[in-house]
């Protein structure tokens, strides 16, 4: 009986995770386009401070 509980409680939590991973995706896909602009200006300036970073570290 111990195993089963166990075994039920694994369960549980893969799904409770599944869960989240598909409401994450969800909300991620409806976002106004003033959220989807400001996180790709956001996205580009981190990639472009990382590149001034790598370069700037190599020398």
């Amino acid at each position: 009986m111990n195993s089963s509980k166990g075994l039920l409680t694994i369960i549980a939590v893969v799904l409770i995770g599944i869960f989240i991973v598909i409401a994450m995706q969800y909300h991620r896909e409806n976002r106004s386009p003033i959220e989807k602009i400001s996180d790709g200006i956001s996205e580009t300036s981190q990639e472009i401070g990382d590149e001034i970073d790598d370069h700037t570290d190599a020398r």
